[in-house]
């Protein structure tokens, strides 16, 4: 069945059964899918970046254990 050209919204159009709102604009679409791929390989990072800092923070908390615990030897 043929989309419905939405007026006055030349990237859009409506599907005559369901009714919905679709973007038919092929720039647009891809655009969108890199912002969210962008997005998520941001939140990997940072996630990683979450994680060695707590890696570190373990690893500077033992240093500090083995310090005080030699020094009171």
């Amino acid at each position: 069945m043929k989309m419905l050209r939405v007026e006055g919204y030349p990237g859009l159009a409506r599907d005559p059964v369901s009714g919905s709102i679709i973007n038919i604009n092929k720039n647009e679409i891809d655009r969108a899918k890199k912002v969210k791929k962008s997005s998520q390989d941001n939140q990997k990072r940072i996630d990683k970046l979450e994680q060695d800092i707590g890696e570190i923070k373990s690893i500077l908390l033992k240093m500090l254990e083995e310090k005080h615990g030699s020094n009171n030897n």
